[in-house]
């Protein structure tokens, strides 16, 4: 049966961020450009190291090496920051996470394909840390949440699409609910890197605990799809 008879799940619209920028300009040419991602450059390091709250536009300033008002040029305010912040990520994500699950995993056992398709999404969350705080901090009607649940639809129809090339006979129902079950799995690993600080701290493997999470992933694919 072909994949355009399964696809059934939700979500099959193309991700695209609900997010407005509330700027003052937009960059024109290469050094606005230059000069406006090194604002949120600047405010993705503030955001990491302390959270939403350790971001002023006094700080921010201070550290990026430019004046208040070059911030301001740009940016009317906090809120504008972290929302262009947010929509960056966003985007990013939605990016990797895609091309992540749709690489070519055929003739892969259910371990490696795994390991090739989940690896370089951890890795983008260790790599942007300041993206939990943008999300954590969003109320469940805030633009950057509402994209946030447009990036999970999209990965949950992307996972159900990997599913049905690599086993094309499942039903449709039943590769939703194992798409499901495997988003869910991706989610958990996502939140022990947004823990990796206290884990490490409490004496814990963090990289064992992923481990065993893809490990999770791979019998479950195994008894369902093997």
């Amino acid at each position: 049966m072909s994949k355009s008879s399964h696809r059934q799940s939700p979500g099959n619209k193309k991700v695209n961020s609900p997010i407005s920028e509330k700027s003052r300009r937009s960059p024109s040419g290469e050094r606005g450009q230059r000069r406006r991602n090194l604002i949120l450059d600047t405010a993705a390091d503030l955001l990491a190291q302390g959270g939403p709250e350790a971001i002023n536009t006094n700080a921010l300033a201070e550290r990026a090496g430019i004046s208040v008002g070059s911030v301001y040029q740009y940016f009317s305010d906090k809120e504008a920051i972290l929302t262009a912040l947010g929509e960056r990520y966003i985007q990013q994500l939605g990016s990797n996470t895609v091309a992540a699950l749709q690489q070519d995993v055929s003739g892969l056992d259910f371990a490696t394909m795994i390991d090739r398709v989940i690896d370089p999404m951890i890795a983008f969350e260790r790599k942007h840390p300041a993206f939990r705080h943008l999300n954590a901090g969003q109320s469940e009607e805030g633009t950057l949440a509402q994209a946030t649940q447009r990036i999970d639809r999209e990965i949950l129809t992307t996972i159900y699409d990997l599913l049905i090339r690599v086993s094309p006979d499942v039903k449709p129902i039943e590769g939703l609910q194992i798409a499901r079950i495997m988003k869910a799995l991706y989610k958990g690993m996502s939140y022990l890197i947004q823990q990796e600080k206290e884990i490490v701290k409490d004496g814990g493997n963090i990289d064992g605990m992923i481990t065993d999470m893809k490990r999770m992933m791979a019998d479950y694919l195994e008894n369902h799809l093997g």
